[in-house]
This record gives structure tokens, C-alpha cells and sequence, in this order.
């Protein structure tokens, strides 16, 4: 079962959640000075307010610049270190770095088209009960794998993706429902104890996050090894 072995090979591999812990901290770093740099040209600036509207977009959009990029490397890193786990049961950074150095541009040109199918998606689902949505979750799961793990180009890996969803349509609705259940969990249990102490409550849903992460890119990369090598 691809489940509990993923969960067993978690176990036996903590290091998986050093790349989500570490990119996590440089994220939050670049939010916070992003979010006080705005604060600050908002309140001292002189200008006129359409120059100021201007800073603060474009302070914006780099802020959102940065994150994807720090998104997609914590993707990349650790599905290369998930195929590592899966190959030879033991991975170390070793493998996540070999992603980034090897797979980088067509990574980032499939988070591109991602991205952009993305924001299309989400366009629609206001109006169709998040139909769009879901069904672009279903359908691209498996890109990153396919790129990193599987070698393939960045449109192919888009193709490849979508025709292992759905030839295997049921496995990867249990897949994408068991990230979203745990995902709510997370959330869940930081909110609760986050009523007694905010730091305590981050830190944990942080903490529970990098788990999921990790959890759930070890159960993609064996489900896509399994379907691939069908």
C-alpha cells in the first residue's frame, strides 16, 4: 500500500523536511520585509498617491515573485529526494539537489504554465462550484514528478500528468483528498492552539505543514513510479 509505505519511508527519512523548514523560514523572511518595506514608503513617502499605489504593486508582485520561486524549489527538492527515498529507501539532500541543479529550467517552466493555468482555473471556479479548481488539482498532480523524477520535458510532463490522472482517476481522488483532509488538520490543530498561544499555534501548524508536504509528495512520487512503469 502506497500509503503506509509512504508514511514508513517519512519515517525512516526526517531529512525530507529540512528543505520545506528551511525555504519555509526564507519565505516568511521575505514576507515580513516586503510587507514592512510597503508599510514604510506607504507612511513616509511624499508623493503622489499614484506613484505610491504603484510602489506598493510592484512591491507586491515581487513579493509574490519570490514566493513562487521559493515554492517551487521546496517542490522540486523534495521530490527528488522523494525519488531518492523510493529507489533506495534512504535519501539525503544529495538528491534534492541534484533536482535543482539538473531540472530546473523545465521545472520552472512547467510552474509557469502551472501558475497560469492556475489562475485560470480559479477564475472560473467562482462561478461553477469550484468545479475548475479541483479538476486542475486532479489533472496536474503528477507534474512535478514528471519532471523531476520521470526526465520529461516541461509540456510533456503537463500531458504525462494528465493522462496518469486519468487512467487512474480513483487512486488520485484519494490521493488529492487525503492531502486536502490533512491539510484542514493542520490548519485545525494550529488554530486551536493557537487560541492559547499565536507563537505555539504557527509554530505548530509550520511544523504539521512540512510533514503534509513531505508526506504527500512520497505518496505522488510512488504513485507515479507505480503508474509510469505500467
Amino acid at each position: 500500500m502506497i500509503f503506509t509505505r509512504a508514511w514508513a519511508l517519512l519515517a525512516r527519512n526526517p531529512i525530507l523536511l529540512v528543505p520545506g523548514i528551511a525555504l519555509a523560514v526564507v519565505g516568511s523572511l521575505v514576507d515580513a520585509s516586503g510587507s514592512a518595506l510597503i508599510a514604510h514608503y506607504s507612511l513616509t513617502s511624499a508623493g503622489p498617491p499614484e506613484a505610491i499605489a504603484a510602489m506598493q504593486l510592484f512591491a507586491a508582485l515581487a513579493i509574490f515573485v519570490v514566493s513562487a520561486a521559493v515554492s517551487l524549489v521546496q517542490m522540486m527538492a523534495v521530490t527528488g529526494m522523494a525519488g531518492g527515498a523510493w529507489e533506495h529507501g534512504r535519501t539525503s539532500l544529495r538528491d534534492g539537489w541534484a533536482a535543482l541543479a539538473h531540472r530546473l529550467p523545465a521545472a520552472a517552466i512547467a510552474g509557469i504554465v502551472l501558475l497560469l493555468l492556475g489562475f485560470c482555473a480559479a477564475a472560473l471556479s467562482a462561478a461553477t462550484f469550484m468545479i475548475p479548481i479541483v479538476v486542475y488539482a486532479l489533472l496536474f498532480i503528477y507534474t512535478m514528478a514528471a519532471v523531476v523524477i520521470g526526465g520529461h520535458p516541461p509540456i510533456r510532463s503537463l500531458l504525462e500528468s494528465c493522462r496518469l490522472a486519468m487512467a487512474n482517476a480513483g487512486t488520485t481522488v484519494v490521493v488529492v483528498g487525503l492531502v486536502l483532509v490533512l491539510a484542514l488538520v493542520a490548519a485545525g490543530l494550529g488554530g486551536l492552539i493557537g487560541r492559547f498561544s499565536p507563537f505555539a499555534g504557527w509554530l505548530v501548524a509550520g511544523l504539521l505543514q512540512q510533514v503534509i508536504v513531505a508526506y504527500a509528495t512520497l505518496v505522488v512520487a510512488g504513485e507515479y513510479l507505480k503508474f509510469a512503469s505500467e
